[in-house]
C-alpha cells in the first residue's frame, strides 16, 4: 500500500508528526507523565512503518512484530499540558540483533524539549522467538531507511544493575498484571512499566521533573503474572526494577531536576 505525504508529515525517512499534549496525559501538575512520554515514542515508530505501508497487520502477515529493548532519554524541559509539538524520529542503524531508532521532539517555537535512543528487537509473535535483522530485510527489501550519520544528543545506554541484596534496595511489594497493563502484542506494554515505577517513588520525587530516563526491558510479562518491585533512592535519582519468576523483567533508572 503506498501511502501519501499529509501536511504533518515529510519524507519516510525523517517521520514527523504535530500533537498537542492533552489533559488526560498529564500528572497533577500539568506535566506530560513520563509514561505519556514514552507511549508518544512507540507510536511515532509505528506511525513511521505504517507511512511506509508496514503496518501492524502487514509485519503480523509477515510473522514479526518489532518490540523495544531499551531506551535512553534527555528531557530538557517536560511539556506540558496545552503544549503544541513537533516530534521525530529516523531509523539510525542495525548493531547486532538491535535496530537502533532515535527520536526528538520540539515545541513549535523550535526548542527541543527531548530526545531519545532506542533499541528494538524483531520478534516472531507466535513463537517468541528473536530474529535476525537479516530476516526482516530478506522479507522486506528497501524496508529500512537507515541514516547512521544523524545521531541525537540522547545518553549513551547504561548497564543497568539493580541487585535486591544490594545495600539500600528495598522490596515495595507484588504487582499483579491486569487488563490495563496489557498491549496489542500480548504483554505489559513498555510505558506502563514507567507507570509502575513512579508509582513506588516518594510523593516528593514524583512532583519534581524527570531530566534522564534509562530504562531495559528484558523480559515480558504476561496478564495474571506478578512482578516483585525494587526500589533504590538517591537525592536526585531512583532506580526500580521489577522480577518475574526469579527473572529480570524491567529495570529503570530515573534523574530529576
Amino acid at each position: 500500500m503506498d501511502f501519501l505525504p499529509v501536511d504533518n508529515h515529510t519524507d519516510s525517512s525523517f517521520y514527523q508528526e504535530r500533537l498537542t499534549v492533552r489533559f488526560c496525559q498529564c500528572d497533577r501538575s500539568h506535566r506530560l507523565k513520563l509514561s505519556e512520554l514514552f507511549r508518544i515514542f512507540s507510536d511515532l515508530a509505528v506511525s513511521a512503518f505504517a507511512f511506509r505501508g508496514m503496518d501492524t497487520q502487514f509485519l503480523m502477515q509477515k510473522e514479526m512484530v518489532f518490540l523495544v529493548s531499551r531506551v535512553a532519554v534527555k528531557i530538557y524541559r517536560m511539556p506540558r499540558e496545552g503544549d503544541s509539538l513537533r516530534t521525530a524520529t529516523w531509523e539510525q542503524e542495525v548493531q547486532r540483533a538491535q535496530f537502533l531508532r532515535n527520536f526528538q521532539i520540539w515545541s513549535e517555537s523550535g526548542e527541543l524539549m527531548a530526545e531519545a535512543r532506542s533499541g528494538w528487537v524483531l520478534v516472531n509473535p507466535f513463537t517468541r522467538v528473536i530474529m535476525r535483522p537479516q530476516e526482516f530485510l530478506d522479507a522486506v527489501p528497501g524496508g529500512l531507511h537507515p541514516m547512521p550519520e544523524e545521531d541525537c544528543g540522547a545518553p549513551a545506554f547504561q548497564r543497568l544493575r539493580i541487585k535486591p541484596e544490594d545495600s539500600g534496595a528495598e522490596y515495595m511489594g507484588e504487582r499483579k498484571v491486569v487488563y490495563s497493563d496489557i498491549d496489542g502484542n500480548g504483554h505489559v506494554d513498555n510505558a506502563r512499566y514507567l507507570d509502575m515505577a513512579m508509582d513506588i517513588l516518594p510523593e516528593e520525587m514524583t512532583l519534581r521533573e524527570p531530566t534522564e530516563v534509562q530504562a531495559l526491558f528484558s523480559r515480558e510479562t504476561l496478564l495474571g503474572e506478578s512482578l516483585g518491585l525494587y526500589r533504590i533512592l538517591g537525592s536526585d535519582e531512583a532506580a526500580v526494577k521489577g522480577v518475574n519468576d526469579g527473572k529480570d523483567s524491567f529495570s529503570c533508572s530515573i534523574r530529576f531536576r
